[in-house]
């Protein structure tokens, strides 16, 4: 199989369940052939078996594991239309007391897991003259206290922006989605997570930001919704830069902040 106007492929990474899954299925009703990959094969039972469904097992922290997807997607279609960077992790807890290795946990799926989709995916991208979606979070650029998540966004951002830049040179469109709190199993997490041990220096002001949370979401989109903006920012022949999907009017007021009040009004809320 070749890939041609009739005959367009997508992949998405985390696409067994929450925002991936509905990314897959809102390209597949459009038409498109589907590379779903997940690190959980069997989030698959229910599509593996559907027509222009290829189902991929694929831990984008794993080089080996990225370089043998792109050779299945590579023998089958010979090039790859759409890249969606969609994986992703939550966690919480205090930064300045975590230590690299525990930080790289989620760097490496958050951020790093990018470097690896374009490594070895870019020939076939580049082939087909196709298109790279990467999916941040509307958060990316407020500095808070206790979320790696947001560091990790903000980290993939500046990756994104020299990615972006290169891959133009070569005929490579990019888009990047900013998505607001989704009703997925990241959202989940995000109310119902681990607090420190006692001996952590930051105990207090962790349990003051846990609690706050709940108050501070906003509206919840549903993963299909998302998931429409995703296909149109893969389908439109001029696509958006950014695609903003923001229902928090915190984030919003906070980013308009000048840097030095932003970072006042954060520790407030701590103490």
């Amino acid at each position: 199989m070749t890939c041609n106007m009739d005959n367009k492929v997508v992949l998405i990474t985390g696409a067994g369940r929450g925002l991936g899954r509905a990314i897959a299925e809102a390209f597949h009703k459009a038409g498109w052939h589907i590379i779903a990959t997940d690190m959980d094969e069997k989030l698959f039972f229910d599509v593996s078996v559907k027509e222009r469904y290829t189902c991929v097992k694929l831990d984008i922290t794993s080089e080996k594991e990225t370089e043998n997807c792109a050779r299945i997607v590579d023998e089958k279609f010979g090039c790859l239309d759409v890249l969606v960077s969609n994986a992703g992790i939550v966690d919480y807890y205090p930064v300045s007391e975590a230590g690299s290795e525990k930080l790289r946990k989620i760097f490496d799926v958050n951020t790093f897991g990018l470097a690896n989709l374009t490594k070895y995916f870019l020939p076939l991208m580049i082939k087909s003259h196709g298109r790279l979606i990467v999916i941040s979070s509307e958060s990316y650029n407020v500095p808070s206290p206790f979320q790696p998540y947001v560091v990790s966004k903000q980290a993939l951002e500046k990756l994104y922006d020299s990615i972006k830049t290169e891959l133009y040179t070569r005929g490579v469109k990019t888009v990047l989605i900013r998505p607001g709190a989704i009703e997925t199993q990241i959202l989940k997490s995000t109310v119902d997570f681990d607090y420190p041990s006692s001996d952590s220096f930051f105990q207090k002001e962790f349990e003051r930001f846990g609690s706050s949370i709940p108050k501070y979401i906003g509206r919840v989109s549903t993963p299909g919704e998302v998931a429409k903006i995703v296909l149109k920012a893969g389908t439109s022949r001029h696509p958006r830069r950014v695609y903003h999907i923001n229902h928090n009017p915190l984030i919003t007021f906070l980013t308009l902040l000048p840097g030095k009040l932003r970072e006042m009004l954060i520790r407030k809320s701590l103490e």
